[in-house]
Order: C-alpha cells, then structure tokens, then sequence
C-alpha cells in the first residue's frame, strides 16, 4: 500500500481565525521565486453536498506590512483572482488542487492574506427541520417528513484572513515553492439552532503551509483527477479549464511517461489522440524545476461526454426516482445548469455507465456500476445529458467518480473496515455505515503510515468509488485514499 503525508504535516502549520487583501502584479526579475498555490478542504460533518467560495484576493505579507488590509503593494499570489473555488471534491488534504502558478519576490515573508467574496452551499435538510442562511433576507428550506437538499448562501463573518507562518519564511530566488491553503468547512460552516432551526454563516477557519523542494513523490504537488473540456491543444501540451477551480490547466505531455487511456478511434496513444471539446480527466504533478512545470501523468478522455452538455453531481435519491444535485458545471455547459439545483435523473442504457478507476487498477468483482439499479445515495457522477428540461435531466452517459466522505472506523478486518458516524445526509437516507475496501491502490495520510496503523474509533476523511452493496447490505466503498485524524480530532464534527 502506498503512503502520502499531506504536506499540511510538514511545515508552518497553523489555524487562524481573523485578518484582511486584493490583487498585485509584478515585473519579472531575475530574484523571482516559482511558487505554486494549492488548496484542500476539511469536510463539514454537516451533510454539506456542495461548498464553493469566491476568493478575491491573496498576497504574501512581509514584517513591514504586516498589519496591511489590501495586497497594495504587496506580492500577489492569484494573477487571476476573483476565482470561485468549489471544495466539494478536495476532503482530504491528499486531494488538493491548484489555483495559480505564478512567481514572486525572493524575500522573507510572515503571513497570507485572503480575502473573500461569496460562497453558496448545498446542505441536507434533516426531515421537520429548516435550515436558512444569514442573507438578508435569507434564503430558507424546511423539509416535511422526509430529508431535502437546500442550496443556501451563507455570508461570511469577516471578509478577510490574515494567516500567519508559525515563523517566518525565507523564499529564496529559483527555489520552487508550494503555499498550501487548507480551508476547513467542518469548522468555517457554523449553524446556529433554535428549536428545529438551524441558521448558518461562514467564519472562514483556515490553514497555511510553506514547502520548498520535492515531496516524498519527487514533485512539488501531485494533483488528481481534474476533469474539465479542452480548450487548446499545442505539439506537447494542451489546457483544459478544471471544474473545481474554473481556472485553465496547460499540462505538459511526455512519451513514454504521459498514459493515454479511453481515446477510443485514435491509435497512436500520445497527445495527437486529444482534440478541442473533449472533456477528460488529468491527474499532473507540479515539477520542483524553474520555471515550474505542469507534467500530466494520465489523460483519460471521457468518451461520449460532450462539450456543452456535461456536469458533475451528486445522486440524492434513488426511489421512486433517481435524482442528482449538481455540484460542478463543466466550462462550455449550454443547458443553463447551475450549481446546487436538482434533478430528476433519467439514466443511460446500460451500455452508458462507466466508472472513472485510474490507470493500472482493477475494481473488485463484486461490485458493479453498470446499470440504473446500481445507483446508490451519495455517490459523485459525471454526467452528459441529451437534455435538460422542467427539472430533468436525461442522461446518455454517467461515470461513477470517487465519493469523498467523513466516519468514525468501527470495525477492522484487514485488508477492510467498516466506517460508521457518518453525517446526516448519509444517516437521513438510511445508510449508518459503508464497508471500505483497501488495497494496493489505497494511500494513507495523518496520522497513520498503513492499513495497520488505523485504529477502532478514529475519525477519519475516506476517498473512494462508492457502490451498492444490494438489499439490505451496507454501501460498499473502493478505497483509494485514507487521512486519519487520529492526532486531530477538531477537525471532525458529529452528525446533527
């Protein structure tokens, strides 16, 4: 089994809760350091389906302007901000994403400003119980005898962070160096209740690391599973704009160690096989060199998913009917989705089914995705839709992705576990534990360094392809990363 240790383990880790930023560009020079900006999430325990922020601004701060309210001046870390940031998919701090590879000032810095706009959630209702944000006037859904799924816009207490290093940090000129931004939803989401009322607001609980040279992988930051639609293709590269971030990627491609999978029709298996339109998935590693390069390890072309017809969701009923609730609209979409709606889903024939599983692995024969019967709550899905219309969405293809979800280990059986203390989206619709199955492509992070090092009653982030485990059997989950918060259980909230 593999092991990854977030580079939140490593250095200048520490959670903040107040501070202030905007924008600065800069001239190039030959005292500029590489730097790649990362971001990852802590999940909310809350039954939080959907969670994206905008982010307006971010800049490094030095001792002389320290107690600044505005990047003026200072070293700007996000050319392209405002960028909104969907957090769905980053619950693990192995999951981490990049918004900016930019370069800045060689120099001695002491902190982070963030600054931020606004941010919307899809949140479970428990049944007989509203939920409302702080909005005025707020946005409010209550649900009858059975769980709803409520897109609400909590608004942020403060509209800036300044998040200090735990000592300053000396960047040096042609070093690559990655700051690393964990935003924790399980502690920024504050619902407040009264009575069968839970009100919510943001009080933006975040993290910063500093890392300069390679991590245990040999690369700055290893990035996986973007998904998104071409947008250019060149002779050794090609960009596509990532769903998560909204930002475009240029990746660079390399025989013999660039893998080409599902291109089906195009047999030279190289970047000749990717073409404007296409919608594919990529996982890269950021490289430790100068200048920074993004270097795609796989391209897995999502065969049969069009530009202009696809999104990302989350399924959320299976009877009588299926439904999603979208939580990515992929650039380009022309149905007038948006994030945090609902539909109805009218599924594929079976021959439209696929599951995403990376390269090199082989998924159990005794699960299956295969057919709508399949389908199971809480499961993530890329969608490509025939169309979209009073609530319905006919799908003519679905890919099953990997599901990020939070537990409480209740039992060990190597190589498996079953994960109870689930939140109350999963406990709501009548699922109190799922089987976790791990193997050869499973990595671990936090606390633990292996399988064995997992613990009876440590709370944990789980990433893996969720399926039906059939009538009257627990969910049946493929593992492929474990982040144990053994040493930090604050992170963790319990079901409501």
């Amino acid at each position: 089994m593999r092991n990854k240790i977030s580079i939140l383990s490593l250095l200048f880790f520490l959670p903040v809760f107040l501070g202030a930023c905007g924008g600065s560009g800069h001239n190039s020079t030959p005292n500029e350091v590489p730097v790649a900006v990362s971001i990852s999430d802590q999940p909310s325990n809350l039954g939080v389906l959907s969670f994206d922020i905008q982010i307006t601004g971010a800049c490094l701060l030095t001792s002389s302007n320290a107690m600044a309210t505005s990047c003026s001046g200072a070293q700007s870390l996000l050319p392209e901000a405002p960028m909104t940031v969907q957090l769905e998919k980053l619950q693990t701090p192995q999951q981490a994403d990049v918004l900016a590879t930019t370069n800045v000032q060689a120099g001695t810095y002491t902190a982070v400003l963030i600054t931020f706009g606004t941010a919307t959630a899809a949140v479970n209702v428990d049944p007989n119980s509203t939920d409302k944000d702080s909005a005025s006037p707020p946005h409010s859904c209550t649900a009858g005898g059975t769980p709803k799924i409520c897109e609400l816009s909590p608004m942020f207490t403060t509209s800036s962070l300044t998040l200090p290093f735990a000592s300053a940090a000396t960047l040096f000129p042609g070093q690559p160096t990655d700051i690393a931004i964990e935003f924790s939803v399980a502690d920024s989401l504050v619902g407040a209740t009264a009575g069968r009322t839970t009100t919510f607001t943001i009080t933006p609980i975040l993290a910063v690391s500093i890392v300069a040279g390679t991590n245990s992988g040999g690369s700055l930051i290893d990035v996986n599973n973007v998904t998104g639609p071409v947008t250019g293709v060149a002779t050794t590269s090609f960009t596509i704009t990532d769903d998560m971030t909204g930002q475009p990627v240029t990746v660079a491609t390399f025989s013999g160690t660039t893998a080409f999978n599902g291109f089906t029709g195009c047999s030279t298996n190289n970047i000749a096989c990717v073409q404007v339109g296409q919608i594919v998935s990529v996982n890269y590693a950021v490289s430790d060199s100068t200048p920074l390069v993004l270097s795609a390890a796989s391209v897995t072309d999502n065969d049969d998913f069009q530009n202009g017809q696809t999104l990302e969701g989350t399924v959320i009923a299976t009877t009588p009917a299926p439904m999603v609730v979208v939580t990515a609209v992929t650039a380009g979409n022309t149905q007038g989705v948006t994030i945090g709606q609902v539909l109805t889903l009218v599924p594929p024939a079976s021959t439209g089914f696929s599951v995403a599983v990376p390269p090199g692995q082989t998924l159990p024969a005794s699960v299956s995705f295969a057919a709508a019967g399949d389908l199971v709550v809480g499961q993530d899905v890329l969608i490509d839709s025939t169309g979209v219309a009073d609530g319905v969405i006919t799908a003519d293809a679905i890919t099953l992705e990997a599901t990020q979800f939070n537990g409480i280990v209740s039992t060990l059986t190597s190589p498996n576990l079953t994960v109870n203390g689930l939140n109350n989206f999963f406990n709501d619709n009548g699922i109190s534990s799922v089987q976790v199955q791990t193997g050869a492509q499973t990595t671990f992070g936090g606390s633990v360094a292996t399988f064995n090092g997992l613990a009876v009653g440590d709370q944990a982030n789980f990433d893996g392809f969720l399926f039906n485990g059939g009538a009257g059997q627990t969910p049946v989950v493929f593992g492929e990363n474990i982040f144990d918060n053994a040493s930090s259980p604050g992170a963790m909230k319990k079901p409501r």
